[in-house]
């Protein structure tokens, strides 16, 4: 798990990148937003969620406000952007992969325009499954990028 904090906006916000290798169960989904409660995490990039598709209202809390998910066919994979409430952050869009190892959510943080991507890489080396990513995000020049993930 990473976390990090930087200025946004002139906010300062906390990130975290954690790869739960599956939240299906919920004692350890439980443990897994408690935790990044406690650590008053602000943006949250989960790898390996392990949701299926209809699953995914399991990553509400009382203090998540919004949860971004992109799953795969099978209880495998899975990546999400979950915001804190109180985080000033305004949807316009979002991009799933169907194999559930990359989202990108686009929006404003703080009346910033933000990209953010998380990514859960390939167990082997693939360069055409990052130049994928890459070219589809949009609009690059005119927004700040944020990427977390497990890259392996």
């Amino acid at each position: 798990m990473q976390d990090s904090n930087m200025k946004i906006g002139g906010e300062g916000i906390t990130f975290c990148s954690w790869n739960v290798k599956g939240i299906n169960e919920p004692i350890k989904r439980g443990k897994v937003l408690a935790h990044l409660k406690a650590l008053k995490v602000d943006v949250a990039f989960i790898q390996e969620t392990h949701l299926k598709k209809d699953a995914e209202h399991r990553l509400k809390a009382k203090w998540i406000d919004k949860a971004y998910h992109s799953s795969f066919t099978q209880k495998s994979r899975g990546v999400a952007i979950l915001f804190r409430k109180g985080t000033l952050f305004k949807h316009t869009s979002t991009i799933n992969d169907s194999d559930g190892r990359y989202i990108i959510v686009i929006g404003e943080l703080n009346a910033q325009k933000m990209i953010f991507v998380n990514i859960y890489g390939p167990n082997f080396d693939n360069p055409l499954f990052f130049k994928k990513i890459f070219n589809t995000i949009p609009e690059l020049a005119q927004h700040n990028l944020i990427i977390g993930g497990d890259l392996n």
